[in-house]
């Protein structure tokens, strides 16, 4: 009479030192260090999921890597154009549109001095660094110009995100005589699915009061921190006329830098 015994399912010990290579069976191997006769064993699963984990691990600390190299572009004016200095200048009483920036309606760049339009002087009060043009309304009741910039070819979004990044948004803003045509200079944050984050900051009016009733330029500027989540951030600058008929808001040099 035979012994029945009950089988027991053990894991397949393979010897490294003599693998066959077997194209049509599939073979899961169980891992072991070594039994006692100091054979040592692997498992095909155990170093395929090794692999991919180290795989994975790679490749989150070489992103985290390269948000980190990213060079942090601090202290550089990253408006285009917010001097109207590119391109050309209105020098009579057309219009010529600002270079850099998407706008709506007769917003000009317009020289300094010109006899027909616009009322700024190079003598008015105003930047001492001032080149040869500025912006202005031109003939319109209100009229606007804007310009979005890719944070993230800019500063870290790590560093954004651990709310250590800063923003200055500056311009000078001003208007006619006594009249109050105003000039307003705004900006707004993004996150990445282009959904405004944080709050708006603005600079401007300026008012005939706040200056004196001159013509002239006045420094505005506003300071704060970059919001969590930013992106992007888009420069918006609206030109409003009071009285008359022709629009006199105007801004000059406008500029957003980034720093610690």
């Amino acid at each position: 009479m035979k012994n029945h015994q009950r089988s027991v399912w053990e894991p397949k010990l393979i010897d490294t030192e003599s693998i066959i290579s077997n194209n049509d069976q599939k073979h899961h191997h169980w891992i072991k260090s070594s039994d006692s006769s100091g054979r040592s064993y692997f498992s095909t699963p155990f170093l395929l999921g090794m692999s991919i984990a180290a795989l994975l691990v790679g490749v989150a600390f070489a992103t985290i890597l390269a948000l980190y190299l990213v060079k942090p572009a601090f202290n550089i004016n990253l408006v285009t154009n917010g001097d109207a200095e590119t391109g050309s200048c209105q020098v009579s009483g057309g219009v010529t549109s600002p270079v850099g920036w998407n706008y709506n309606g007769p917003i000009t760049q317009v020289i300094y001095n010109n006899p027909t339009s616009g009322c700024m002087t190079s003598s008015d009060p105003g930047p001492s660094d001032r080149g040869q043009c500025y912006f202005y309304g031109q003939q319109s009741t209100s009229t606007s110009m804007w310009q979005t910039i890719n944070l993230t070819n800019e500063v870290s979004p790590l560093l954004i995100d651990n709310q250590s990044v800063k923003f200055n948004l500056s311009a000078w803003v001003g208007g006619y005589s006594n009249q109050d045509d105003t000039a307003v200079v705004s900006v707004t944050f993004n996150d990445a699915n282009n959904t405004m984050t944080g709050n708006i900051t603005s600079i401007g009016p300026v008012y005939a009061v706040d200056r004196s009733s001159m013509t002239s330029f006045i420094f505005q500027q506003a300071n704060d921190f970059v919001p969590i989540g930013a992106r992007s951030m888009t420069v918006f600058v609206t030109l409003t006329r009071s009285q008359g008929t022709g629009n006199q808001g105007s801004v000059d040099d406008i500029a957003v830098i980034l720093y610690q």
